[in-house]
């Protein structure tokens, strides 16, 4: 059997994974700061 299409796949998805989650992890801060401002300006 040739597994060699799944281990593609695979290394293609841990890839894709690991930008999305730098993403995330840059966007983070500056999403917060909107958070907290839209619910402060709820509370006023």
């Amino acid at each position: 059997m040739d597994f060699s299409s799944i281990l593609d796949g695979l290394a293609v998805t841990g890839a894709v994974t690991a930008i999305v989650g730098a993403g995330a992890l840059k966007a983070a801060p500056g999403f917060a700061r909107w958070a907290t401002n839209k619910v402060a300006t709820f509370f006023r």
